[in-house]
């Protein structure tokens, strides 16, 4: 039922929003080369390729806009719903499954403006990973190996999100070891956790934003290192461990025969993926919203463990008293979620090492011991993803911490319930059922601005009338401009070069791309040396129809204040083309004659 509540406004949210930088249409045209058996891996690996190449070849959906847009809308829900029903196991509270299920939706909202891209299905999967967690108890062996297999999928699609995967799911596993193994292997496990920030930030250290950043996480892992070994948890099994394994070796290597079979998967090509991943930082960084502040909130809340879990500071405070700070901690890292984007989500990162510790005396609680080691450590280390690029990336990294609220919220409820019977309390009692409506409540609210922000937005916007943009409806000035675009370009070009890449200009005017700039990473202006930037100048010069369409604002946004090389093909457009109409932020620019300086 609320799958069905939230569809419109999904529909809606996701139809009316154009992003100029157009990651959408990078990967639409990647999937296109991809289906016409000439795949690209650059930055995301095959995975992602062969499910949604899958899925459009199966339907029989052309590779365009509207269809893109409602594959991810699909994902979307699909997400959001899995984010409620493993809410629910972790619970067992219908209604905050269903408060779940809207702060799921709301984080997972940031991929309107970037449909089609990789990241959504990350997301996803990333939902998908707790879910496994929190049925773990139900279903030992099968969720073992899908865990292992949705690990392994992550990383088939983006190599460092999969990676923070592999690492939760390792510290987990150690911490859940019995006997030497735990004692020999969790103390450096530990380590490894805390000292992941500054190792993977190490480049952009120098940067102000970076170190805070990496200090924010590397507390917030201590906190949930330091709970995790004052916290019993149930011993691993062997069996459980080789099953892990055996799902993420089964998946690894069904994808990377499937593509190697049917698009010619080389391992230069995977190692091309981890070298432009690598090299991200030096070709674009969006700083994440971090201050000292930020760390002072972090090392007050690694002391307040260390003293509760260490001194054993606060054992003799009031059951009520204890359990209104687990439900009040519960709340605020909701809360962080619900407001993305903010800072507040690096204020509720710390306070994620107290889902680890169970209520005393709580034998029926329904969140399993591992789930809390395994979505305490995966909600700190896939909050990683905001280095070197936040923007949306933060919203993927806050995906987790929805079932950490859930599991520090009920389990203050619990405790509060427990109490209020033990005192025979009604007012408590009902204080403690009328929590839960009210998460649901502040949701349904905030769904509410949702319903009238983007019914508003939709039903005002223009029609763009492009081919495969047929439910689109954006601002008029922004639809204006590209339809008078297009017109523009049907009638002098036959060959479009976009400075950045926009390729969703190439889609929709039908004009041929000349490769690799739609095939590059969207920053082709920084990433494409002289040799390859001398052969397309090579491949274009004297080709009649050749056309330009530049958008100084894009180039500003991908230079951050850098100065944009002076290489073959860029010097060839400021000098070989002259401007024939601007369009908005676009402008058109076609070939100079040849007698014409």
């Amino acid at each position: 039922m609320t799958t069905l509540v939230l569809a419109p406004v999904g529909f809606w949210s996701m139809f009316s929003v154009f992003q100029p930088y157009d990651d959408e249409g990078y990967f639409l045209w990647t999937l296109r080369d991809y289906l016409g058996g000439h795949p690209v891996y650059q930055f995301y690996g095959p995975f992602y390729y062969e499910l949604m190449g899958g899925v459009f070849r199966v339907l029989g959906l052309e590779v365009n806009t509207d269809n893109g847009r409602i594959v991810t809308l699909v994902l979307w829900l699909l997400g959001s719903l899995i984010g409620g029903l493993a809410v629910l196991a972790l619970t067992r509270n219908l209604w905050l499954g269903v408060a779940g299920q809207f702060l799921t939706f709301h984080a997972l909202s940031a991929f309107t403006s970037e449909p089609m891209h990789p990241s959504g299905l990350v997301g996803v999967l990333i939902v998908m990973l707790a879910a496994l967690a929190a049925y773990r108890a139900r279903l030992p062996r099968a969720s073992a190996t899908l865990i292992g297999a949705v690990v392994a999928a992550i990383v088939m699609v983006k190599i460092n999100v999969g990676a923070f995967g592999a690492l939760a799911v390792a510290f987990a596993l150690v911490a859940c070891a019995s006997g030497r193994w735990r004692r020999w292997l969790l103390p450096p496990m530990a380590v490894v956790m805390v000292a992941s920030p500054f190792l993977l930030m190490a480049r952009l250290l120098s940067l102000q934003w970076v170190w805070e950043l990496a200090l924010v996480i590397s507390i917030s892992a201590a906190g949930v290192a330091l709970a995790a070994f004052r916290t019993a948890a149930p011993a691993l099994r062997r069996s459980d461990a080789i099953h892990l394994i055996g799902g993420a070796a089964a998946l690894t290597v069904a994808c990377l025969g499937i593509a190697a079979a049917a698009a010619g998967l080389r391992a230069s090509d995977l190692a091309g993926s981890v070298t432009s991943a690598l090299g991200l930082p030096e070709l674009f960084v969006l700083l994440a919203r971090v201050s000292v502040p930020d760390v002072g909130w972090a090392v007050l809340s690694l002391a307040a463990a260390a003293a509760i879990l260490l001194a054993s500071f606060g054992a003799r405070s009031s059951p009520a008293v204890v359990a209104l700070v687990r439900i009040g901690i519960g709340a605020f890292i909701w809360l962080s979620v619900l407001l993305l984007p903010s800072w507040f989500f690096l204020l509720a990162l710390p306070l994620v090492w107290v889902a680890v510790v169970p209520p005393p005396g709580d034998a029926d609680n329904p969140a399993d011991p591992s789930a809390r080691l395994l979505l305490a450590a995966l909600a700190v280390m896939e909050a990683l993803q905001v280095y070197p690029v936040a923007g949306t990336q933060e919203w993927l990294a806050a995906l987790t911490l929805v079932p950490v609220g859930a599991i520090t919220f009920n389990d203050g409820l619990r405790q509060l319930r427990t109490w209020a019977l033990s005192r025979r309390s009604e007012s408590w009692l009902t204080v403690a059922r009328s929590l839960p409506r009210g998460a649901v409540a502040v949701n349904v609210a905030v769904w509410a601005l949702f319903v009238f922000l983007s019914g508003t937005a939709y039903a005002s916007g223009a029609q763009l009338g492009l081919p495969g943009t047929e439910l689109m409806r954006i601002p008029s000035a922004q639809a204006t401009a590209l339809q008078s675009l297009a017109v523009a370009t049907g009638r002098d070009c036959t060959t479009l070069i976009t400075m950045p890449r926009m390729a969703s200009l190439n889609l929709w005017t039908g004009r041929a791309a000349v490769s690799p700039l739609n095939s590059d990473s969207g920053i082709w202006i920084f990433s494409l040396d002289a040799a390859t930037q001398q052969s397309i100048v090579n491949q274009i010069r004297g080709r009649p129809g050749v056309c330009v369409v530049l958008s100084q604002a894009l180039v500003d946004f991908w230079a951050e204040g850098r100065p944009v090389p002076r290489r073959p093909l860029v010097d060839y457009i400021a000098t070989g083309f002259q401007p024939a109409g601007t369009f908005g932020i676009y402008e058109l620019l076609v070939s100079k004659p040849a007698n014409q300086p």
